[in-house]
């Protein structure tokens, strides 16, 4: 029997903010999330876009051939490019809306029961990009975390209320006290976690801001190239001269530019959002030279570096050979330097950040990476490793970077972290990791 969940004010606005910041990312007019019923399915959410034809508390039919029900019987991703070229689909309900394109994923219930749906629709066909299947996935994964969140704040009103009784009983059984206490702490914990992953809701606004410029280039630039090509095949009818031949390469070669760096930049957000997520495998894992290694990942940055104005020194002690993983240790260096870049030297200043490695006694590896910038004021100190915390939040700065060196460094590398730093004085990240992993890396 399919159960009702009711869902509260607050969840609700922040999930009409995702539907319009999805909508709008995704170039549709409907953004919707859907509530399955006993008999019929519920338009939950409904985003405040123009020629969107469904509303807020619309309900239809169960068992009548709509999208949405495939996605929740099959427990899997629908994409249906054009209705009216589908046998299967050019006589589902809402065709008769004009929705013709469809993509949606399902909704799940913590206990696996399938709540509905989260869905995009268009009046027109469309062919969607695996960027934006994607992003779909993780808006679904930021939904379903604050099912968790409602799920665990309902156990806990009922812990609360089994202790009400323990109190009234005056404390008959300590035992029977001491476990409810128990339970109740471990739920705070969990309720806690769940929270920390539903903060990716939150952010989705932001990396909407950050999508919508590299996708305008270059729909842009798709636009103008478009064009052109329709120009220069009129003109090819009267003969084109060279010079307009060599204009017209020009201007093609440097639309791809354009093009490439804006997909790019796009997928590179998108890789952002699903690094917080992915598991650190254990795979890669080999004996290194730390210097070398080092030396070789500084190397890929010298670009960035140049072009920054700032300056980079490397001090790895010699014979260091480690039995570990070179390229999530790469990636955690990668992060710790652009962070400073990034961060630690606002107004064109230039400075320098230096990189210093050593073997300690007890066989483990310090690493240290350091700036002379405008450090980090005391009261953001205990904040720079959770998720989603930034100050630069629709400026390029998405929340997630030293996050992913928190749990690379302390998951992966079985080591710590830690960042030390005084307004005005720079700031100094340092890292302790074994020279030898362990034998189990952690799943």
């Amino acid at each position: 029997m399919v159960q009702e969940h009711v869902v509260s004010d607050d969840f609700l606005g922040k999930w009409q903010k995702t539907t319009n910041v999805m909508a709008e990312v995704f170039d549709v007019p409907a953004g919707l999330i859907m509530r399955v019923l006993p008999q019929q399915i519920e338009v939950l959410v409904s985003s405040h876009t123009p020629g969107n034809p469904y509303e807020a508390d619309e309900k239809a039919n169960l068992n009548t051939g709509l999208y949405c029900e495939t996605v929740m019987a099959t427990r899997a991703m629908l994409h249906v490019p054009h209705a009216l070229e589908d046998e299967h689909w050019k006589n589902n309900p809402d065709v008769a809306l004009n929705m013709v394109s469809y993509l949606g994923v399902p909704l799940v219930w913590p206990d696996d029961e399938v709540f509905g749906t989260i869905c995009v629709l268009d009046s027109k066909k469309r062919v969607y990009q695996q960027r934006y299947v994607d992003l779909l996935w993780e808006i679904k994964r930021a939904i379903e975390a604050d099912f968790q969140v409602m799920d665990q704040q309902q156990k806990l009103m009922a812990s609360n209320a089994d202790l009400l009784k323990v109190n009234r009983a005056v404390l008959r059984s300590n035992g029977d006290l001491k476990e409810a206490l128990e339970r109740i702490s471990t739920m705070q914990a969990e309720l806690l976690r769940a929270e920390k992953m539903s903060a990716l809701g939150k952010l989705v606004a932001g990396v909407a801001h950050e999508l919508n410029t590299p996708i305008g280039n270059g729909l842009m630039v798709a636009s103008t190239l478009k064009s052109n090509a329709e120009a220069i095949s009129a003109e090819l009818e009267a003969g084109v001269t060279r010079t307009r031949m060599h204009d017209f390469i020009g201007g093609i070669d440097r639309g791809a530019d354009i093009l490439l760096n804006s997909l790019g930049r796009a997928a590179e957000l998108v890789d952002s959002f699903k690094q917080v997520a992915v598991d650190q495998s254990g795979t890669g894992r080999r004996e290194f030279d730390l210097k070398k290694t080092f030396g070789e990942i500084l190397a890929t940055l010298a670009s960035a570096v140049r072009q920054s104005g700032h300056s980079v020194l490397c001090e790895v002690d010699d014979g260091i050979t480690m039995d570990s993983y070179p390229d999530t240790l790469g990636q955690v260096l990668v992060k710790l330097v652009n962070n400073a870049l990034i961060h630690a030297f606002p107004g064109g200043v230039q400075g320098q950040i230096r990189i210093a490695a050593h073997l300690q006694a007890d066989d483990w590896i310090e690493v240290s990476v350091a700036d002379d910038g405008v450090g980090i004021p005391a009261f953001n100190l205990a904040r720079v490793f959770d998720p989603f915390f930034t100050t630069r939040l629709g400026q390029g700065g998405g929340g997630l970077g030293l996050h992913v060196v928190y749990n690379q460094v302390t998951v992966a590398l079985r080591g710590s972290v830690r960042v030390e730093s005084e307004p005005g004085n720079g700031a100094r990240f340092t890292l302790r990791v074994p020279r030898v992993a362990p034998a189990e890396h952690p799943a």
